[in-house]
């Protein structure tokens, strides 16, 4: 259970009904600063819904031959996770979660909220809130996998930068490692270190120790220009920095 201040800070994606939030409230769970081993060695995609208090995560769809097919980004204030009637539940395991930066979540587990449905349809008003919140970054995903290696792996470096803390005058750094960004895209490692290398040369970013620091936004931004990114676009936050004289 989590107190009603903590509850407040919670985006709700809809309005519900005081006995809902009450219910909803008492089941949910804070898990504090997991680490990489608990979040992506668990099955926490597939138990419920949970929702970001800090940190970033890709959540990605995978074929049952392991293979990424589809990735969002998602961070502070969001959600994933789904909800499934146990009576629905198969062995085949879709999403797996690959951790950037260390999370805390609130988490509502699958066998408590199918308990909740069983007496209160309204929670079903929740869940449909929660899936269209998320439904254009899942479209947008789906286009980008259509686009160059280049594209793909900048389009990924800017969702991160724009699901992090923002500070002025910081050169944004992404604690991410080429592996990962393999793991997460489906691109084979030797294409991303290609791609990595290749905006290296031309003064994009620089490499650290398992991190990588976006040292040119506006180059990187002006990159995905010819890609379709008419339904989400993570160069926003470029933009908005450019307006607040950050960058």
């Amino acid at each position: 259970m989590i107190d009603s201040a903590l509850a407040q800070t919670i985006n709700w994606t809809t309005s519900l009904s005081p006995k809902l939030m009450e219910e909803l409230v008492s089941i949910a769970q804070v898990k504090h600063n997991l680490t990489t081993s608990e979040l992506e060695g668990s099955d926490i995609a597939h138990q419920g819904i949970s929702f970001i208090l800090k940190g970033t995560v890709a959540v990605c769809l995978q074929t049952p031959n392991l293979k990424t097919v589809n990735s969002v980004v998602v961070g502070k204030g969001c959600w994933f996770g789904g909800f499934e009637e146990s009576d629905n539940v198969s062995d085949y395991k879709p999403f797996f979660i690959s951790q950037i930066d260390p999370v805390s979540i609130v988490h509502f587990k699958n066998s408590q909220l199918e308990r909740i449905a069983s007496n209160n349809v309204e929670i079903y008003k929740w869940f449909h809130g929660m899936s269209f919140d998320v439904k254009a970054k899942w479209l947008q995903a789906q286009i980008i996998m259509s686009a160059n290696t280049l594209s793909r792996v900048i389009y990924l470096l800017l969702e991160v930068a724009n699901n992090r803390p923002k500070l002025q005058g910081e050169i944004p750094k992404i604690m991410i490692s080429q592996q990962q960004i393999s793991r997460i895209t489906g691109i084979a490692r030797q294409r991303v270190n290609e791609a990595i290398k290749q905006l290296e040369k031309d003064s994009m970013v620089e490499l650290g120790r398992s991190c990588i620091y976006l040292t040119n936004i506006a180059a990187l931004s002006s990159k995905l220009d010819s890609v379709d990114l008419s339904i989400s676009d993570p160069r926003s936050f470029f933009f908005e920095s450019q307006i607040k004289g950050w960058v």
